[in-house]
């Protein structure tokens, strides 16, 4: 299903120059924390149920911005959390709650909605490296004639938490991100090798 917000809201995150975008949206009963992410290739809209036993699901964004409708495993956790089972008598229809999620999601981008890597963390359980530790630290430099370098995961979580950029630097300069459990204040660009 071609999910014609994405496109709007994808447009609108470029004149701003945003890779990533937070909001929530309510369908039915259920609250979801959402994540638009354009630094993951197919992109990716995660969704975070709100309440006591939050669940995650993830969508992977095609190009066209099309979602698949088959929900595969996730197709059980999704009806617990909309409540659409025996109590009302519905069946989950894929189209339909896509078509629902669709006319849900913002069209405008906004900064205040430019989620910190903490926020990320908490609304990604699929980043795994290291989630205890939400905040960057510094950066590890390793020699570049050696062997040693930062790991796929720690590239991984240098992409989605501090963007693209952040990713090619710890690439070029073979350095991997070192995180913490508290904020330090600082960032990736303030701990640069000058």
């Amino acid at each position: 299903m071609e999910m014609t917000s994405l496109r709007l809201l994808h447009q609108s995150m470029r004149i701003i120059g945003s890779d990533m975008q937070q909001f929530q949206v309510t369908l039915g009963a259920a609250s979801f924390d959402c994540l638009f992410s354009t630094r993951d290739k197919p992109f990716v809209l995660a969704l975070t149920s709100r309440g006591e036993n939050p669940k995650f699901f993830r969508f992977s964004v095609e190009p066209g911005y099309r979602v698949k409708s088959y929900l595969g495993s996730m197709y059980s956790d999704l009806l617990a959390v909309l409540r659409i089972d025996g109590a009302s008598g519905q069946r989950l229809e894929p189209g339909t709650f896509l078509a629902q999620l669709n006319t849900a999601i913002p069209h405008q981008a906004s900064a205040n909605r430019n989620p910190a890597p903490a926020e990320i963390i908490r609304l990604r359980p699929d980043i795994d490296e290291d989630r205890e530790r939400p905040h960057f630290d510094t950066w590890i430099y390793w020699d570049p004639k050696g062997d040693r370098g930062p790991s796929e995961k720690n590239l991984h979580k240098t992409l989605l938490l501090l963007g693209r950029e952040a990713a090619d630097y710890s690439k070029e300069m073979n350095a991997s991100s070192k995180w913490s459990a508290s904020d330090t204040g600082r960032t990736w660009q303030s701990e640069q090798k000058k």
